[in-house]
């Protein structure tokens, strides 16, 4: 029998986590409230207070040269100036378009994956990609709540994590060394216990939930294309 304060907790955690019905209903990505993706870029770019920084820097100097462009000495050391910062602030905007997720950001869109489920092209990539801003920003990995401009972007990061990490690890893999120096020693017995390569990651946790979203993505994948041709018979 519970007592009164779990079942208090019980509400409480009800009322925090709200039902996918609400979540469906209040989904606005960034591709609802911009009009274009040039936009939505530009936005982005004026929310990151690093970057504006140096964008006032520059044009600051801009301004100063214009001033004082009958000075010889100073002119130079303006000049020199704005190149350096013009420098630093491309470095800055190429750093902030290819900007990456940590670790736990990436094991929270993959328990969204392996949660929900989502079928090719379906609303839940919709959620995914909501819930998504919203953690990134409610934890301070993203300073605006619109990481990801639309489903589709989202699921495409998906994709590209998988097929990143599949390829990296294959290239790590520890058994890869091992192959090379017992290529050309005789076959002994094979011991009963193999060493399992990582197929994503060397890390244990990131590992388990890499595979089981990629399942789930295999797994939707084919029933979208079954759906699509539904006249081929596969095994």
């Amino acid at each position: 029998m519970q007592t009164p304060s779990e079942n208090t907790d019980v509400k409480l955690d009800t009322l925090d986590e709200p039902s996918a019905h609400l979540i469906e209903e209040n989904v606005a990505l960034p591709e609802d409230t911009f009009n274009s993706y040039r936009s939505y870029i530009l936005n982005e770019i004026a929310r990151c207070k690093p970057l504006m920084i140096m964008f006032l820097i520059a044009v600051c100097l801009v301004l100063l040269i214009t001033f004082f462009h009958d000075i010889k000495g100073i002119l130079v050391f303006l000049v020199i100036s704005l190149i350096l910062s013009i420098i630093i602030l491309l470095i800055g905007i190429t750093a902030f378009v290819s900007e990456t997720l940590n670790k736990g950001s990436i094991i929270k869109l993959l328990v969204e994956v392996i949660t929900r489920k989502p079928a090719v092209g379906g609303k839940e990539w919709r959620i995914i990609a909501y819930n998504m801003n919203q953690y990134l920003f409610d934890h301070g990995i993203w300073h605006t709540p619109y990481y990801f401009f639309c489903e589709h972007r989202c699921h495409e990061f998906f994709k590209s994590l998988i097929e990143q990490t599949r390829s990296n690890a294959h290239l790590s893999s520890p058994t890869n060394g091992a192959e090379n120096t017992q290529s050309n020693t005789p076959a002994k017995k094979v011991s009963n216990e193999m060493v399992k390569p990582y197929i994503f990651s060397s890390d244990p946790v990131l590992e388990a939930y890499l595979i089981k979203a990629a399942e789930i993505n295999i797994e939707a994948e084919f029933e979208y294309w079954r759906k699509q041709y539904p006249e081929v018979d596969l095994p």
